[in-house]
């Protein structure tokens, strides 16, 4: 054989094997990555003509509705920003309202500090990541407000230089990975005293009417705020035994060279998400300079355009209207969480045989093994927050001076001030005030609202309930929030009257373990006098008190579904019961003796080779005999389609939710004959891969759709090319400052009116699936992604989640409510999914209850669990929450998936199948159905029609797709391969040609 055709041959089969298994690998396990990530997206839709359109966006195009939505975001943080202090009516600073009169001396010459001023956090990190490209920044923002701001100040912070005449460099975002967990370590990057030049300094005089003292604190995905500020980057600025969310060195210096300063006023502007140690505002004992702050505003993240919202508060133009939705607490160290978040401030390192504070270790021999599975422990029960500070008000500990509470709380729950002042009356109480309540009627109050004062405003009204407490019996907190209503914009000297509801569910205990001794374990509310409904200003100060009575009322059954209630973690084998790894129990009948400890001793974290083995256990516990079903029928003939289960037989609209838009029926007898249809391997290709998007199955009629990461907008960073020109909108935990439900639910329309535009210019579809909102539980102010979710409180969370989800519902988008459920921090969350311990009365009363509410008021058709555990099981992979709870109990109908799968050897697939999860979030999913396996194969078909049900009821129905053109990236492939093919073969032509006459010779 000739050299040349050996080389040939050689060639062609290297590259026909390398071609074939990038040809295989690209349409097989790297389809769905490559459709997002490579340039011209996927997959291109063809829509038959005809169909109108079921969903009806509010906007003519797609740039009408991001810059329709920029503008709504000016209005939610109008409404969610709160006045924390305004001493002496120092806010508003009026400013000239024309353009003319801007340009006069009139403009009040302000100078803005901090130096991430010139850098603010918009949003988070991860998938509450703003898209900062097109922000209005805090200077544009207070120029346009009428603000003649310091030009000197601004170049100076603008100058990352550390020579002279420089800030010094921008604060550093983290840059870890999502999914790592490990401890962090942050600094404010704020410009220390020496840096600021006679220049700058000379140029306060000229501007001094007031002083604008920025403080950010940035948050995000994969990590928690450090509760330690032991990093050899700061020394010198901070006390190692300091933690992020109280001022450094240099924010201190700043603080008092300002208040030393001739500045007319001074505010200080907090752009942080979550609650931050406040003293220094409002203590002197705490900050020397206290008096001379005159006001403060919380911010939260602004998004794209909530600083237009803060200029509008500062010069008048808009009333403040938010309120708190966490405990300001003076010393967070001194909060019932702080000995059980995170690694408990004992930092791991595996190479170096160093234990990690959260970190389970076994014995072999006399050898220690370091495990990688983590836990946390949730003893204080149903005490933190406002539930904890109140009741602890109420019922002090041995030693608690009279004034413990003004010494603890800075600001409490629901706290927001107004340029105007509002007085109350109630309006009606007769339907409760002395009554005995009854478990199957809901109680009005009416409140009549006066705006008292010289400006229009909204107000905030509280209703919380009170329930008697027996020493060593059911653990009850003082007071629990049980409705809000926030009134209209009231004129002065007009009025409007609001009506809150008392629910008795919301104010029933949950008791897991019979404490009261009465032979019931489940919610209930006990018999007797003593109790009240409070109409507050917050969760501290009461306007009126009315009482009522309670017979003995048990909720055996659930209120709505009327499904039975039981424990259902409490009680089990031990590596499976919630409560089981607890030492202490937090009870207000002795503080002292039950505080949370830190597992500091290293014996706390020792775990046996049983429990170790429990953790890697990967059977489903669902209770199922599946033993003698039939195996389903596939690839059977009919002419049914998905679209046609939202008409009945004969053609007409089925409209089961009353709002006037066909939804289809979860127990229409057709499902089944739909999903007879498909190809097996088509239903599993939709359950494996679901990574922001969900696959089209054409036999019946299922199309492809567009799904991304939220809450703050439609996020994906994986796919920028299918999600575009979007808004970034304020981050959660602002949206529910603004105690505004009707407001919450019009965010929803706005995000939903954005997905109906979708990806116009690529595969010409919507955006279906919005993996938001989030509602985990504020449990400690460090949480990392606590500007993810909304409050402390669960009924404001899920209420605010219900009203979300019904605004985008109404588009046609289905909102993936996550991460359930007690998801509510970073570290190790998914390192072998972290073992989260609490009672079941906590589960219940307060991390499932915001997506109770969600289910059952907000009508959710998506969820999305995830990656920790309760207990030892894996939450995506637990029947009893997926299922028992969340299907059975609660009604829910509709899709779960579970939180990205990055983790396969814990987020076991079919585990996840059986206990009721239908999607898996991955990218290189591990198939789990065995088609042989009639059990296996009915658990798909059962996903495939909770999909389903979710997709039916979308805007991806807004039109009937009849195929989908190739994408772009495998057209291109197709050519690269026939190019490649035909150059094999037409040098292969030239060397047999030129051998065989080599040959002849």
């Amino acid at each position: 054989m000739k050299k040349k055709t050996l080389v040939w041959m050689i060639v062609s089969a290297v590259s026909l094997a390398l071609v074939l298994t990038v040809n295989i690998l690209a349409t097989t396990m790297l389809y769905s990555v490559l459709n997002m990530v490579m340039p011209g997206g996927g997959i291109r839709a063809r829509y038959a003509d005809g169909i109108e359109p079921i969903y009806v966006s509010d906007f003519e195009s797609k740039a009408d509705a991001y810059q329709g939505a920029r503008d709504f975001n000016v209005k939610l943080a109008e409404e969610g920003i709160v006045l924390l202090k305004n001493k002496n009516n120092a806010l508003p600073i009026y400013t000239p309202q024309s353009t003319a009169d801007k340009k006069t001396a009139d403009m009040p010459m302000v100078s803005i500090f901090g130096k991430n001023s010139v850098d603010l956090a918009y949003g988070g990190t991860g998938s509450g990541e703003a898209n900062t490209s097109n922000v209005i920044n805090l200077y544009k923002a207070l120029g346009d407000a009428g603000y003649n701001i310091n030009p000197t100040l601004k170049a100076f912070y603008e100058n990352t230089s550390t020579s002279a005449g420089g800030s010094g460099k921008k604060r550093e975002p983290y840059k870890g990975g999502l999914d790592k967990g490990d401890t962090v370590y942050l600094s404010t990057a704020e410009t220390p005293q020496s840096m600021y030049t006679e220049n700058v300094k000379s140029s306060y005089s000229q501007y001094s009417d007031a002083a604008f003292i920025v403080f950010t604190r940035i948050a995000g995905e994969g990590f928690d705020l450090p509760r330690s500020m032991n990093d050899p980057d700061v020394v010198g600025a901070r006390n190692p035994d300091d933690h992020f969310l109280q001022l450094d060195a240099n924010e201190t210096a700043l603080l008092a060279a300002v208040c030393a300063a001739p500045f007319k006023k001074v505010i200080v502007l907090l752009n942080v998400a979550t609650s931050m140690e406040l003293g220094f505002l409002e203590n002197p004992a705490y900050y020397a300079y206290q008096s001379k702050i005159d006001a403060a505003i919380w911010m939260g993240f602004p998004g794209e355009t909530g600083t237009v919202a803060l200029g509008n508060i500062l010069n008048g133009n808009v009333n403040p209207s938010g309120r708190t939705v966490d405990t300001y607490a003076y010393d967070f160290k001194k909060d019932p969480t702080w000995n059980n978040f995170g690694d408990n401030r004992i930092t791991g390192n595996y190479k170096k045989g160093i234990l990690g504070g959260d970190q389970y270790y076994t014995m072999n021999g006399t050898n220690r093994q370091i495990e990688f599975y983590y836990f946390v422990h949730y003893e204080e029960n149903i005490y933190f927050g406002y539930r904890y500070y109140e009741t602890r008000a109420v019922q002090p500990a041995q030693g608690d001076a009279p004034t413990w509470y003004e010494d603890n709380v800075v600001y409490p729950f629901g706290h927001g001030m107004s340029y105007t002042q509002f007085s109350w009356e109630i309006d009606d109480k007769s339907g409760i005030e002395n009554k005995t309540i009854a478990k199957d009627q809901k109680y009005t109050v009416k409140v009549k609202v006066t705006n008292n004062g010289s400006v229009a405003g909204k107000d905030v009204v509280q209703l919380y309930g009170h329930a008697p407490y027996t020493a060593g019996g059911l653990e009850k907190p003082d007071a629990v929030l049980l409705d809000f209503a926030k009134t209209d914009i009231i004129e002065p000297g007009n009025y409007e009257v609001v009506e809150l509801v008392c629910d008795p569910y919301y104010l029933a205990s949950y008791d897991n373990k019979d404490a009261n001794a009465n032979g019931f374990k489940g919610y209930e509310i006990e018999a007797g006098n003593g109790y009240q409904l409070r109409i507050n200003r917050n969760s501290h100060d009461t306007v009126f008190t009315i009482p009522f009575v309670s017979a003995s009322i048990r909720y055996d059954k659930d209120p709505v579904t009327d499904y039975s209630v039981k424990n259902l973690y409490t009680g089990q084998a031990d590596y499976f019961n919630s409560d089981t790894q607890l030492s202490t129990c937090l009870s207000r009948a002795n503080w002292n003796t039950t505080w949370p400890t830190s597992p500091t001793d290293e014996s706390d974290r020792l775990a046996t080779k049983g429990f170790i083995n429990a953790l890697k256990d990967m059977k489903h516990n669902n209770p199922n005999n599946y033993d003698n079903i039939e195996m389903p029928l596939f690839e059977e003939k009919n002419d049914l389609v998905l679209r046609d289960l939202l008409f009945d037989d004969n053609g007409k609209e089925l409209d089961n939710d009353g709002d006037g838009i066909p939804t289809a029926d979860y127990k229409d007898d057709r499902w089944e004959l739909l999903l007879d249809k498909a190809k097996i391997k088509d239903l599993r290709r939709l359950h494996d891969y679901a990574s922001y998007h969900t696959e089209a199955v054409s036999d019946i009629g299922l199309p492809r759709t567009n799904v991304a990461d939220g809450p703050v907008g439609w996020v994906c960073f994986m796919d920028s090319t299918t999600f575009y020109g979007t808004c970034s909108y304020v981050a959660q935990s602002v949206v529910a400052s603004t105690w505004n439900q009707k407001l919450i639910e019009e965010f929803g329309i706005s995000v939903g009116n954005e997905g109906l535009a979708g990806n116009e210019k690529g595969d010409g579809m919507p955006y279906s699936g919005w993996y938001a909102p989030g509602a985990n539980t504020h449990r400690s102010p460090f949480g990392g992604r606590n500007f993810e979710y909304y409050s402390e409180d669960p009924l404001l969370a899920g209420k605010a989640a219900a009203a979300q989800i019904k605004g985008v519902r109404s588009r046609g988008v289905f909102a993936f409510i996550k991460h359930f459920a007690v998801n509510d921090q970073e570290t190790h969350r998914s390192s072998g999914g972290d073992c989260s311990w609490l009672t079941e009365q906590s589960l219940r009363e307060i991390y499932l209850r915001p997506f109770e509410i969600a289910v059952k008021e907000g009508g959710a058709s998506a969820l999305m669990t995830s990656f920790n555990r309760i207990g030892t099981r894996w939450t995506g992979g637990d029947y009893r929450l997926l299922t028992e709870i969340l299907r059975n109990e609660w009604g829910f109908r509709g899709a779960v998936i579970n939180d990205f799968n990055t983790n396969p050897d814990y987020m076991d697939s079919r585990q996840m199948a059986y206990a009721g999860g239908d999607m898996n979030l991955a990218t290189l999913p591990v198939p789990w159905c065995d088609e042989s396996s009639a059990a296996d194969v009915h658990i798909l078909r059962q996903c495939v029609k909770n999909i389903c049900y979710t997709i039916v009821n979308s805007n991806a129905m807004n039109g009937e797709i009849i195929g989908y053109r190739l994408p772009i990236w495998t057209i291109c492939m197709i050519v690269f391969d026939c190019m490649l093919l035909a150059g094999l073969a037409t040098w292969g032509v030239f060397v047999f040609k030129k051998a065989g006459k080599s040959q002849k010779k």
